[in-house]
């Protein structure tokens, strides 16, 4: 079995990419030729892959990676991911998010190619918790209006031309792997620190592990094409996170509120019901929010320590007097 996987590089991308080759696919990892592929992650799970150029924003490019791959599964990863910035690139956004998802569809329309789509949570907007598939969506950002876009094709396409891609509603997932910009791993790391500055800690979130969730992903693929809710059924607050980070690391910064980081049109409270995810694919989250909270804190603690270490190691090779022999000289006197 052969997989292309776009946005390889990020937490889901490399925790699907493991999952993937443990089940004995050739994976193949779909990178913006504009960019140079970050393989970070990929290589902290200690997995190779091999890299393509892939375009979500040029179709021909789309349609000749995929006639040279030829993969028997598409999970499209790929997108623009800060809700906070969809605000500011709007166009960007949709483009990428939205009609980048039709060209993957155009390219696929009549063979016989599984597809995998990333939709989100955050398509149901303030829609009363719990949500679920029959949830009616009301998205409050360019990156949900976007991702909406997109769910919406995917399911004309399956029921106009039976093509066989199933979307993944899933709520926020999160790893060691996040990426700094998003605020768990904001407060992973800052909880270090004296002071960490928040937006709105009131908002609530369906907090699951990315490595459980990449597992419905998959799972979703090995069944007739659908939409499942992928969730905890669990919600926190923001608050609630610093808490529980604060339990992990046994200490707590002062949290300072600064209004820069609120959105201009807020989501408050998002919990999934998966019930048909757990019926239908016999799935079920196996992280607790505790354990996912505990792991990220320790994994950053480690992460300071290992770049404060390199960073002193740095400093003193470039301050210790050099002799002529190249050895450095003994400081110890």
């Amino acid at each position: 079995m052969r997989a292309l996987i776009t946005g390889v590089t990020g937490q889901d991308g490399a925790y699907l990419s493991a999952l993937l080759q443990k089940q004995g696919y050739e994976v193949f990892g779909a990178y913006r030729r504009s960019a140079a592929p970050n393989t970070t992650n990929l290589k902290r799970l200690g997995v190779e892959v091999e890299m393509v150029p892939f375009e979500l924003g040029e179709y021909e490019n789309i349609k000749r990676t995929i006639d040279k791959v030829k993969p028997d599964e598409i999970y499209n990863l790929g997108a623009m991911t800060f809700v906070s910035d969809s605000f500011d690139i709007p166009l960007y956004t949709t483009d990428v998010n939205g009609m980048g998802v039709l060209r993957v569809l155009e390219a696929i329309r009549g063979k016989d190619i599984r597809l995998y789509q990333a939709s989100t949570s955050e398509m149901f907007g303030n829609a009363a918790p719990s949500q679920n598939e029959d949830t009616p969506f009301v998205p409050r950002s360019p990156y949900g209006c976007g991702k909406l876009l997109a769910h919406s094709l995917c399911r004309n396409y399956r029921e106009a031309y039976g093509t066989k891609v199933s979307c993944g509603i899933l709520f926020n997932h999160e790893s060691p792997l996040r990426g700094y910009e998003f605020v768990t791993q904001k407060i992973a790391y800052g909880i270090w620190d004296e002071t960490l500055e928040l937006g709105n800690l009131s908002a609530k979130r369906d907090w699951g592990h990315a490595k459980d969730f990449v597992e419905a992903m998959w799972l979703m693929l090995q069944h007739d094409p659908n939409d499942f809710v992928v969730a905890t059924g669990e919600s926190h607050s923001v608050f609630d996170f610093v808490n529980a980070a604060a339990d992990a690391a046994g200490q707590k910064p002062e949290v300072v509120i600064n209004p820069k980081f609120y959105r201009p049109t807020e989501v408050n409270h998002l919990c999934g019901d998966a019930s048909k995810a757990r019926d239908y694919l016999g799935w079920e989250p196996s992280t607790t929010f505790e354990e996912l909270v505990t792991e990220m804190v320790r994994e950053a603690k480690c992460s300071i320590s290992t770049s404060a270490t390199t960073q002193k190691k740095s400093q003193l090779t470039k301050s210790a007097p050099i002799q002529s022999n190249g050895i450095q000289a003994d400081q110890s006197a």
